[in-house]
């Protein structure tokens, strides 16, 4: 890993890992840099970096929410054509600002934005290894998705596991239920899993009806979600 300056702009050279320990490493030399001196741009060069997994991600995330509080624009450049893609499936692609051969396109979403408009409330618990969701309200979309794509990558900073206990949610949208579908391609391609547990009959008729358990596993209770995950992949 190696950093550069110039002006008022700092060049921080991604490893080709961004995985495991050297997430933790990638953040000290940033929180070094924030200490060290005012800059007003942080550009992440990935031109070397051959796999991402999903700390990695919710590390960006967190970097991404800082610097906006900052005023700090933070830009991916580099990206190869596999981590393209990743980004471009999950919609990642349009919270970042990404430089691909020279071209910059603008972060499409203000994915920090408060908005009195979300419906869906979200409170987190932590059990071992393993992130649970309490989904409650309703998720529609853009709103409701957007508020659930920013929590769980935030998430994944520490956790590569998550559990959404649906009992509480009283509605989720077809759109939505794409960001969830999204967000669990995520975790699935970086090395994480999610699991739905206790929703109720009228999103579990949705869930059946679009067979979402074919790729996301349903289960009743919670009991039975948790049951032989800690310590396994899936």
């Amino acid at each position: 890993m190696q950093t550069s300056k110039c002006g008022g702009t700092h060049t921080v050279t991604m490893p080709r890992h961004y995985s495991g320990p050297l997430v933790k490493d990638v953040v000290a030399e940033i929180s070094r840099l924030n200490e060290s001196a005012a800059f007003n741009e942080l550009i992440l060069d990935f031109s070397a970096t051959e796999l991402l997994d999903s700390s990695g991600i919710g590390t960006l995330v967190s970097m991404a929410k800082e610097f906006y509080q900052r005023q700090v624009k933070l830009i991916l450049k580099n990206l190869n054509d596999d981590l393209f893609q990743l980004f471009n499936h999950t919609g990642l692609d349009r919270i970042f600002t990404i430089e691909r051969q020279k071209v910059i396109v603008q972060a499409a979403v203000d994915f920090f934005e408060p908005s009195v408009d979300i419906r869906l409330n979200i409170e987190k618990e932590f059990t071992g290894d393993i992130a649970i969701f309490h989904l409650s309200g309703v998720m529609n979309h853009p709103i409701g998705s957007g508020y659930f794509k920013q929590q769980l990558l935030l998430t994944l900073t520490q956790y590569k596991k998550i559990l959404l206990d649906m009992e509480e949610l009283v509605f989720i949208d077809s759109l939505s239920l794409s960001s969830v579908l999204g967000m669990n391609n995520l975790l699935s391609g970086t090395g994480g899993s999610m699991r739905i547990c206790q929703a109720n009959y009228i999103v579990l008729d949705l869930l059946e009806t679009l067979k979402i358990g074919a790729v996301i596993p349903l289960y009743a209770s919670r009991e039975e979600a948790l049951s032989g995950w800690t310590g396994t992949n899936g």
